[in-house]
């Protein structure tokens, strides 16, 4: 790159609000991914709801509650999401904000001519980077996702620059040049880190499932791990193993742990031998300084990550991630309760698929066996109507509660039914065996 990106850097600062002037009615705007949303940005264009109408704001796994949630700001932004956190859930309940369907790697799809969607085609697109190291080059920070399509395909990039982003390798950088206007954070936002909230009762569960679930990975398995207490939960029983490799959606501080320990190598993985992989981090604040600029970290796009042709590359890929309901031929949902969303697939069926070509591999479903303080049963004989199937039944693997393991491939409907109930809470066996024999005889 020439040598006068710094004389660029300069050309294209801005303020917050000098730069989200470039905004205007009717547009589409796009912003970056949950820990790494340009808050001041946002703040800024928020501030222009009077004078704006109809603004598509795409955005995901939103960390904090911005001014456009707002109803009375209604009018001026139209909001998207194709994964609720919990400050996206009201609006949606609501009918404040449209779902977007969508897995992480699906949108791959959508970069086809004549094909285009609001997650990948923006008028101007929010992000935050780091500063540019020597060479002029800014780091997307701890989540990359689709950054690098994202500006490529957007006909404004506004840049928040905060000096705490770390830097990985991969495909985790953007040159100066790309760029349309920086901002510069008046005070840095430092990482932080997910916090799931659990009680006492739900964390022993998790727990529980967790050494369940690490008892069905070997050594020199690769690993994923979704986000969820449930299955964040197996990697703290996974210190015994040898030779693990990590491919995943995210990287979590149970990984960083187990590489430590010198558990993770990535010795035997098909792909990117030695290195753990992922498309973006949930970490606890304590890790971030340990992942920057690691040689070992890296962080790529999602349609590479979540590929299932590219997961199914490292043989014994094992996919471990959680749901919400199983129905008893093993229909499975980990997005939504009937018809009302409450989060998203995300990755999840991306892996599934993937550690389904993978030989050797292994999809892994975690799930505590009851709900609601243990008043309703997350196993059911049958989905009510309009209840979201986000894993079909042909490619659940093996499913893990605190009661027990259910393999539930290449078994009919009658045997998976009835090794569910095995796993099922005690308190609700009876009614399923009862439900079973209507429906499957015997």
């Amino acid at each position: 790159m020439s040598t006068d990106w710094r004389d660029r850097y300069r050309d294209k600062l801005r303020t917050a609000h000098e730069a989200v002037a470039r905004v205007e009615s009717g547009q589409r705007v796009l912003t970056s991914v949950a820990t790494t949303e340009p808050r001041y940005l946002i703040a800024a264009l928020c501030e222009r709801w009077r004078e704006l109408r109809n603004v598509e704001v795409f955005c995901s796994n939103t960390m904090q509650p911005y001014p456009w949630f707002d109803a009375e700001r209604g009018d001026a932004f139209r909001l998207h999401a194709n994964y609720l956190s919990g400050h996206l859930r009201p609006l949606y309940k609501e009918r404040r904000l449209d779902y977007d369907i969508t897995t992480v790697y699906s949108p791959a799809k959508w970069r086809e001519p004549g094909r285009e969607s609001g997650l990948l085609d923006a008028d101007v697109l929010l992000l935050m980077v780091s500063p540019p190291d020597a060479d002029g080059y800014c780091s997307f920070g701890e989540q990359l996702w689709y950054s690098p399509t994202w500006v490529e395909r957007a006909k404004c990039v506004i840049a928040e620059v905060n000096p705490l982003l770390i830097r990985t390798g991969g495909d985790n950088r953007v040159h100066v040049s790309k760029l349309d206007y920086l901002v510069e954070e008046p005070e840095p936002i430092p990482p932080f880190g997910l916090t799931l909230a659990v009680t006492p009762d739900e964390q022993a569960a998790a727990e529980t499932i967790g050494a369940l679930a690490a008892s069905l990975v070997r050594d020199g398995d690769t690993i994923q791990i979704g986000v969820g207490s449930v299955s964040m939960a197996a990697g703290l029983y996974l210190r015994d193993k040898n030779d693990l490799g990590v491919h995943s959606e995210i990287l979590t501080s149970s990984m960083i742990d187990l590489f430590k320990r010198g558990v993770i190598t990535g010795a035997r993985k098909g792909i990117d031998v030695g290195k753990m992989v992922a498309a973006g981090m949930f970490l606890e604040p304590d890790d971030y300084a340990f992942v920057n600029d690691n040689p070992r970290v890296e962080l790529r796009e999602a349609f590479y990550t979540n590929d299932p042709t590219v997961i199914a590359r490292n043989p014994n890929q094992v996919a471990i991630n959680n749901g919400l309901a199983m129905d008893l031929t093993g229909q499975l949902t980990v997005e939504a309760f009937g018809a009302q969303m409450y989060t998203g697939v995300a990755g999840q069926i991306d892996f599934v698929l993937g550690a389904y070509l993978s030989p050797g591999g292994r999809s892994i479903t975690v799930m505590p066996s009851t709900a609601r303080a243990g008043s309703v049963s997350r196993i059911v004989p049958m989905f009510p109507a309009g209840q979201v199937v986000s894993v079909p039944r042909t490619f659940v693997d093996y499913v893990v509660t605190e009661h027990g393991i259910a393999s539930l491939s290449g078994a009919s409907e009658r045997v998976r039914a009835e090794k569910l109930i095995e796993i099922a809470h005690p308190d609700f066996r009876d009614e399923l065996r009862a439900a079973c024999r209507q429906r499957f005889g015997r």
